[in-house]
């Protein structure tokens, strides 16, 4: 009997023994689960970070715009009459003084002598001068219609150009649908030899239709000249039967002085000289024809090349004259070119109110710089920088005047991966628009600066000897 109570004594003992240990074992495995989930929360975090860095720091306003002349001249004459010669096309460079065209100065020359002849003897010269008027006038008619005739020529060769295209591309179709169809109807071996035919013919046909916008263009194009051509020529027609009306009128010896002195103006300007160094950009001329309007062309200066941007109302009264610029093309890839601020518009023009753009501020490019008129640039204008400075990100540092400043190094941690955040007090310094001088504290260049995670994050803010996943492997550079 003892025996037996002795016996149930201690299978209780070993029970409890069991319970005890299945208890330490559960507690073990809720403690790993919970040690696992925050490190899966750890691990699933991702921070940003950056570098400390002995850099040049600067704040900076951006402006961006294309490059162009810093002065522009638009070369006119008083007269309009053909050109009989031109020396220059767009791209072209030229120098002050430079004959860039000549005018038909012939009628206006057989003027002047006709009142320089009236001047020695007076006998029959308003007959002489009207009959040169009238030759002049004749002139004008028919140059009016011979360019009106050719116009119309070249607008009905482009219309038949047109036209045969498009009925070559509808029988090129017609021809491709009756392979397909035979195709359809032939056995596999026909098909497949008739293949190649079928490609050429579908080839031709997409050739010859992104063809047709072009030919349908150049119709138009044609067809609007004839009146461009109509109007230039009967300006020159009025203006010679104008010259008629006013030779009506009896002179005097001083209005003939007068008429001889602008004549030989007219004459002289029939040269046309170019007025200052620089490159055409633009030709409104060609030759054998009877300009349009005064403005035969335009020159612009490429000594000296600008960018015009436009600057926010926030920033441009940091903007001052003189400020130097760094300037970049996507033609010179990282090349930084040197500019600066020559001029800043502090007024926005009526017609610009309404525009978000801002106030313009032009930037003189350095000489030398190889860019070309109307390439795309980005200008940095240095508002104020410091040279050769310990920075770190402007985001990554923490506090304030009152409690002091600090910033979070990452040093490495007790497991591959992973880093410690250690809180170091620092003195800043220059705050330029991306990065802060430390004037002091330990920090030193190449160190692994941590910054605060972004709000939502499921962690705590950073604190002092916090271990986290190394930002390095699964965050992002500032």
């Amino acid at each position: 009997m003892a025996t037996v109570e002795k016996s149930k004594k201690k299978k209780r003992i070993s029970c409890l023994v069991i319970a005890v240990l299945v208890i330490a074992l559960l507690g073990v495995l809720v403690k790993v689960g919970l040690s696992a989930m925050q490190n899966m929360n750890l691990l699933g975090e991702s921070y940003t970070y950056g570098e400390a860095a002995v850099k040049d720091l600067s704040t900076y306003v951006n402006i961006s715009g294309a490059v162009s002349s810093s002065s522009t001249v638009n070369l006119t004459s008083e007269v309009l009459q053909k050109v009989v010669q031109l020396n220059v096309k767009v791209g072209d460079s030229v120098k002050k003084g430079d004959v860039v065209c000549v005018l038909d100065s012939a009628s206006l020359q057989e003027q002047l002598d006709k009142l320089k002849e009236r001047a020695a003897k007076s006998a029959d010269a308003d007959a002489y001068n009207d009959g040169i008027l009238r030759r002049t006038y004749n002139d004008a008619v028919n140059a009016r219609n011979e360019a009106v005739a050719k116009a119309q020529q070249s607008a009905a060769d482009a219309e038949r150009t047109r036209d045969q295209a498009y009925e070559r591309q509808k029988e090129l179709v017609e021809q491709f649908n009756a392979l397909i169809t035979r195709m359809n109807d032939a056995d596999a071996e026909t098909q497949e030899s008739l293949k190649p035919q079928a490609d050429a013919l579908e080839a031709s046909i997409q050739k010859l239709t992104e063809q047709l916008p072009a030919l349908d263009e150049a119709a138009e194009q044609a067809r609007q000249a004839i009146q461009t051509v109509q109007d230039s020529g009967d300006k020159a027609v009025r203006a010679a039967q104008d010259a008629i009306d006013a030779s009506k009128y009896s002179i005097s010896d001083d209005t003939a002085a007068e008429q001889m002195k602008k004549l030989q103006e007219q004459i002289d300007s029939c040269t046309v000289k170019s007025t200052a160094d620089g490159v055409v950009t633009q030709l409104n001329i060609t030759e054998g024809s009877i300009p349009l309007n005064n403005n035969l062309m335009v020159i612009e200066n490429t000594e000296q090349l600008v960018i015009r941007g436009k600057v926010s109302e926030a920033d441009v009264l940091r903007v001052e004259e003189g400020m130097k610029c760094e300037i970049k093309t996507s033609a010179t890839e990282d090349e930084i070119i040197g500019g600066e601020v020559k001029r800043i518009e502090r007024i926005i023009s009526s017609v610009d109110q309404n525009a978000a753009g801002g106030y313009t501020v032009e930037v003189a490019i350095n000489k030398n710089s190889k860019l070309l008129i109307g390439m795309s640039a980005s200008c940095k204008i240095i508002i104020d920088q410091k040279s050769d400075a310990l920075g770190v990100p402007y985001d990554a540092v923490n506090g304030g005047e009152n409690d002091g400043y600090y910033v979070f190094v990452g040093e490495p941690g007790d497991t591959p991966g992973t880093v410690r955040a250690v809180r170091k007090d620092v003195k800043i310094g220059f705050e330029g628009d991306y990065y802060t001088e430390i004037t002091e504290g330990d920090i030193k260049d190449g160190d692994l600066i941590l910054m605060q995670p972004p709000a939502f994050s499921t962690l705590k803010i950073l604190e002092d000897g916090m271990t986290i996943p190394d930002p390095r492997i699964s965050g992002q550079k500032d």
